[in-house]
């Protein structure tokens, strides 16, 4: 909803904040908004993407995990609505706000003072953020609590310089945007950027490049001696975000290195992935041809449910949310799927169906299938006809061609 505003800017509601952007008149293509040909960028889409984060704040002051003089930096801050929101709604105590972009830092200004921001509640820079990153863990005495890297396109240059800053119990924040990469549609790329030793795509490749771009994320970490630890990490539109904590200690760097950095391998024969050690064999599971679709990965757990749980009891109270609805979907599906992420990549019905030339059964039917059978089951954010269960893929294929008719 546009709201009257300064001359040459348009203003609108999100969440608590009201917005001041670039008129958005010179960007409309097709009759749709291109943030990108914003003087300063500014994506109303994202604001599902904005909402969540706008929880895992509150969740972590909630929790313990940050005090209320905690401190946050929106590495790429944009119009600044992000880090507005972050004091405005999660009562963060003092927020960073950087752009490149020196409109972008003025526009910050003002929409912090148009929201009634303290002036000693927020401190706006003007700079390339990984100068800034690396600049804050050297002079700043006390670390920083969120560390926020949404940037336009792929997050891995903005990685070394975040996980730096980083201290014990940081929690950082990636959006990535470059799917096409990550789940291994332009391989070289992906190669070159996330240092892939190999990489494919699949029918699941969707999971494979969430788990890639946590295996980055890791190995990045562990340069540091640092180690992370997924809070909540998933798939939406044309984006990754992932939220971990970080742990100091070249021990529990190494823990994480062997427990959780392995790869994912997709057997066209039964059309299922795994992830699994470096080490293993995957035909010890399925006997057929099979690919690697994404080594190093990331193969332990995409979330942690009590974390989880928190944020969607917090959603239940936050009315004032412009995608409060369907972030609580997201949120219930999490905490079904996320225990039985660890080393379980999603299966897709559909394909078991095609294989054993059957049709596909409800999705309700095999997940009940497979429980009454003592194994975990549950549906996954990822796909509409997937399931995530910890039953041998032979029998996620018995129960597609045992209900296949009902």
């Amino acid at each position: 909803m546009l709201m009257h505003s300064p001359a040459r800017l348009a203003a609108t509601l999100e969440g608590k904040a009201i917005v001041y952007m670039p008129s958005p008149e010179s960007a409309i293509v097709s009759g749709r908004l291109e943030p990108a040909w914003l003087e300063v960028f500014y994506n109303p889409a994202m604001e599902f993407n904005r909402d969540v984060s706008i929880i895992v704040a509150i969740a972590l002051r909630s929790l313990g995990l940050m005090t209320r003089s905690g401190v946050a930096l929106d590495a790429h801050s944009g119009v600044g609505v992000r880090g507005v929101r972050y004091a405005l709604e999660a009562g963060l105590g003092h927020v960073i706000m950087n752009d490149i972009n020196p409109k972008a830092a003025r526009l910050s200004a003002l929409n912090a003072r148009a929201n009634g921001l303290e002036p000693g509640s927020y401190t706006i820079f003007n700079r390339d953020s990984n100068s800034l990153m690396f600049h804050l863990s050297r002079e700043r005495p006390t670390p920083v609590s969120l560390i926020d890297i949404d940037p336009y396109g792929s997050p891995a240059p903005f990685l070394d310089a975040a996980l730096a800053l980083s201290g014990k119990g940081s929690v950082v924040a990636v959006t990535a945007t470059d799917l096409a990469v990550l789940e291994g549609r332009k391989a070289r790329a992906a190669v070159r950027r996330y240092m892939l030793r190999g990489v494919s795509k699949t029918p699941l490749s969707k999971e494979t490049g969430l788990r890639v771009l946590l295996g980055y994320l890791a190995r990045v970490a562990a340069s540091h001696d640092k180690a992370v630890k997924p809070l909540v990490a998933y798939y939406a539109d044309h984006y990754y975000r992932v939220y971990v904590s970080v742990e100091r200690g070249a021990k529990r760097s190494d823990a994480m290195l062997e427990e959780s950095i392995g790869k994912v391998v997709y057997c066209s024969e039964a059309g299922v992935a795994i992830a699994v050690p470096h080490s293993s064999d995957p035909r010890e599971v399925c006997g057929g041809q099979y690919i690697v679709a994404g080594e190093p990965a990331w193969i332990g757990s995409l979330g942690d449910k009590s974390f989880i749980e928190a944020m969607l009891d917090i959603a239940g109270k936050s009315g004032w949310l412009g995608t409060r609805a369907r972030v609580e979907r997201l949120l219930e599906i999490l905490l079904g799927e996320t225990p039985l992420s660890r080393g379980n990549i999603y299966v897709s019905l559909t394909s078991l169906a095609s294989k054993a030339r059957v049709n596909t059964p409800k999705k309700s039917l095999v997940i009940e299938f497979l429980r009454e059978r003592g194994y975990r089951a549950a549906a996954t954010h990822f796909s509409g006809e997937g399931v995530r269960t910890d039953a041998p893929w032979e029998e996620v294929r018995e129960a597609v061609v045992k209900l296949s008719s009902r």
